[in-house]
């Protein structure tokens, strides 16, 4: 059953933190040595199957233990409430989020960049019903009324209501800031409700978050119904703007919002139990950085050109400053699935 609800910005930052204390709650149990808990996304999400990436390289190195999120922001708060040790984001999340007081996050500092994460904007191939009355006091449409409105570029989405999903929550809010569409917002909880309120017309589009190729977007086929809308504006810093295809739904040369990913930490102490285990994990992920980027991983570890720019934000200190620490026992089979 879809169940969504209106969003705001003072509602959302309280929900996000009881979310990511509650998803955590299984990472707080006793945990093997040489651990970190990263907090990641949903279960078939990106940032899922790259720490599952990380971990094959380097589980005999550092241990991981996912918490599960709904995305960046969630991810964002369990790392300024202590719930992961380090864990994937947004820089435009990690900046507007930081900004304004919130001292647990503007101290995270940047283990390593990582992709981009696309803003999938979604709508019906025929259409969807826009401007429809609706009987007085009742919910019970007026029949004939409204139009078809087809929407294939962003740029058409002026008055439409839209369902964000994850991270795309505070990012659809700050392009209606920015650009005064008119459009109104519901929150979603999982891509799948999301859609499923976009075929019963009950939003007109879907903004949803993550790197390419994205499951959520890329498991449907043209039968669907579904196309993604083309991002026909500039994009400006710290957004980009990418062309990517989703084959499947006919989506050829389309140009998508691009906001680049860190891998964040807390700021340990380098010389302490945890700061040690963040410099191993560190220094591991840079020596198999070629490994990842051309072995059967992620096709995301691609995009990473420079894995030590961080991009503005302060790089986490470790290095040749602390001693590595020693290989572990092999990580045991299936480990990290």
């Amino acid at each position: 059953m879809f169940t969504m609800k209106n969003v705001t910005l003072k509602q959302l930052l309280p929900i996000a933190i009881l979310c990511a204390a509650s998803s955590a709650i299984c990472a707080q149990e006793a945990l093997p040595d040489r651990t970190l808990r990263i907090a990641t996304g949903p279960k078939t999400g990106v940032y899922t199957q790259l720490a599952r990436d990380i971990q094959k390289v380097c589980g005999n190195v550092v241990n991981l233990v996912q918490v599960p999120s709904t995305g960046g922001v969630q991810n964002l708060m369990a790392l300024s409430a202590s719930e992961a040790d380090i864990g994937f984001a947004q820089l435009d999340l990690l900046q507007q989020m930081g900004k304004g007081g919130e001292q647990n996050i503007q101290e995270l500092q940047a283990i390593m960049p990582m992709h981009a994460n696309l803003l999938h904007v979604i709508t019906m191939r025929a259409g969807s019903r826009v401007g429809i009355s609706y009987v007085p006091f009742t919910e019970r449409e007026v029949p004939l009324t409204g139009t078809v409105k087809v929407i294939s570029k962003f740029t058409e989405l002026k008055g439409v209501k839209v369902a964000l999903v994850g991270s795309a929550k505070l990012l659809g809010q700050t392009l209606e800031k920015q650009l005064g569409y008119g459009m109104s917002f519901v929150e979603a909880e999982t891509d799948d409700l999301a859609i499923a309120a976009l075929v019963a017309n009950q939003v007109q589009a879907v903004f949803t978050t993550g790197g390419w190729p994205y499951p959520a977007v890329s498991k449907h086929e043209t039968n669907s119904g579904l196309m993604l809308a083309d991002y026909d504006l500039p994009g400006q810093p710290p957004f980009a703007i990418g062309k990517r295809n989703y084959p499947k739904i006919n989506a050829y040369d389309m140009k998508f919002l691009a906001a680049p990913n860190l891998l964040l930490t807390r700021p340990f102490k380098p010389a302490g139990e945890k700061g040690r285990l963040v410099t191993a994990l560190q220094s591991c992920i840079l020596s198999h950085i070629d490994e990842l980027q051309e072995g059967s991983y992620h096709a995301v570890w691609k995009e990473i050109k420079n894995p030590t720019d961080t991009l503005g934000m302060t790089r986490y200190p470790g290095g040749s400053s602390v001693a590595m620490l020693r290989p572990v026992k092999a990580p045991t089979q299936g480990r990290g699935k």
